[in-house]
């Protein structure tokens, strides 16, 4: 079993499903649900489910909710013992309006504490990564928490892989993309990220070989019902991995559940393709239900899942 250490972020999604066409000069009745998300806890859940050995790294408030979501997490093969717990502003809290197909609309994040979250996680990172096998981390994380984990990698040999949970950091910063292993990113990231444009499956391969040339030596770009594209500098490997249609229940959390399938699988030293066929097949049962990451019984019905 592969040691990952996940780092990343916690929130609180809020989420309202309009039934009808959304209007937004009037009142749309729906459905509002609360669940625990953030990408950081969404990949350390998907890679427990997975069957990874799990070491997350983040902090969560001290209260019921925060509470919550440790036991949650720890129910499904996940370590917390890297998890701080502050007496305010550890988590998040994420406002999405999602409309009558699933699709994410438009959204409000309140970001937990970033100073407290990035003491939190430089005072025990070198400790956690001594007993991991690889790294993945949000990148919407502090540039010292980014420099620090690149830097602890390189010294211990480690795989990093990188999942934008928001862009902005990154987009400013892209020069440290190229202390990753392995960076998977969205069609819409891909084009901010390159300053190109993506139509076509070959657009895509364009676009991911720049950003590989620019950044990560891997570097998978998805592209919804087009599947998704790789470019692998360290064999001068590239390809294209179609996917099936699924009937979207809702969107969140297919990006997140997408890389952490590819993640597992490439740990345990299965083929770039076979990853994304994973990648997109885990993703297809989260965008088909209403859950944030994978769950056991989503996980106990994928058709032949890969045994390490």
């Amino acid at each position: 079993m592969n040691t990952i250490a996940v780092i990343g972020k916690v929130f609180v999604d809020i989420k309202g499903t309009s039934f009808a066409p959304l209007h937004k000069d009037a009142k749309n009745v729906g459905d509002i649900t609360f669940s625990n998300g953030g990408t950081g806890r969404n990949v350390a859940q998907n890679l427990g489910v997975l069957g990874n050995d799990v070491r997350f790294v983040s902090t969560v408030t001290n209260d019921q909710i925060g509470v919550g979501v440790l036991e949650e997490l720890r129910c499904l093969n996940v370590n917390v013992d890297g998890v701080d717990m502050l007496d305010d502003n550890g988590m998040g809290m994420w406002l999405a309006v999602m409309d009558n197909n699933g699709d994410l609309q438009t959204s409000i994040s309140k970001q937990p504490d970033e100073a407290r979250m990035e003491e939190a996680i430089l005072r025990q990172i070198d400790t956690v990564f001594e007993e991991s096998d690889a790294v993945a981390i949000d990148l919407d994380l502090s540039v010292n928490v980014l420099n620090e984990t690149i830097e602890l990698c390189r010294e211990m040999d480690l795989p990093l892989y990188g999942v934008c949970g928001h862009l902005s950091v990154i987009e400013r910063n892209r020069h440290l993309l190229q202390g990753f292993t392995g960076f998977i990113c969205s069609r819409e990231e891909a084009e901010i990220l390159s300053d190109m444009s993506i139509v076509t499956v070959d657009d895509a391969l364009r676009v991911a070989e720049v950003l590989a040339m620019k950044g990560a030596p891997l570097t998978i770009v998805t592209m919804s019902e087009l599947g998704a594209v790789y470019v692998d500098l360290r064999t001068n490997e590239q390809g294209h991995v179609p996917t099936t249609k699924v009937k979207v229940a809702d969107s969140t959390g297919a990006g997140d559940s997408f890389f952490s399938a590819v993640i597992s699988e490439l740990m345990k030293q299965h083929s770039i393709e076979e990853a994304l066929r994973l990648g997109m097949r885990v993703a297809g049962k989260v965008i088909a239900s209403h859950e944030n990451g994978l769950t056991q019984e989503m996980y106990a019905s994928l058709e032949q899942p890969t045994q390490e």
